[in-house]
């Protein structure tokens, strides 16, 4: 008897320690106007892409403050203003906005070293740029007598 009590309170306790993991992961939220993601937690960073009003989004983590938050949207990542986002999960925190919402629902904080994306980059050559001569013969640009 006392060893299936003791195995019961073991399994009560992996069961809050599997509840707590998934509230630390990424949160589901969704914009309030349409907005820009960036390359970087900034307005001097560029714009990678503008996300929709009411666009659900992945957030990965935030600055400390929750004032630009790293999320993810149809397969590009980048930065968004924590302001315009709100919180989409279930709970009693549902449509409150991220900078409000955040610590209770476990989004993760980022101090420093945030992760810069690369936004839309021009193709640079890896040789230095030549101008194509195709090599016609001297004569092909003598002038014509008529």
């Amino acid at each position: 008897m006392l060893i299936r009590l003791s195995l019961a309170f073991i399994a009560l306790g992996f069961m809050g320690f599997a509840s707590a993991a998934q509230a630390a992961g990424p949160a589901i939220a969704y914009t309030t106007a349409d907005l820009n993601m960036r390359t970087g937690p900034g307005t001097n960073y560029p714009v990678i892409t503008t996300l929709p009003r009411s666009a659900g989004v992945t957030v990965f983590g935030c600055t400390a403050d929750y004032r630009w938050c790293d999320a993810a949207f149809a397969n590009v990542k980048g930065w968004v203003s924590g302001r315009y986002l709100a919180y989409g999960g279930n709970g009693a925190y549902y449509g409150q906005p991220i900078p409000h919402a955040g610590t209770y629902i476990g989004v993760q904080r980022y101090y420093r070293n945030y992760p810069i994306y690369g936004g839309p980059r021009i193709a640079v050559p890896p040789y230095p740029y030549r101008p194509y001569n195709p090599g016609y013969p001297q004569r092909y640009f003598e002038p014509r007598v008529y």
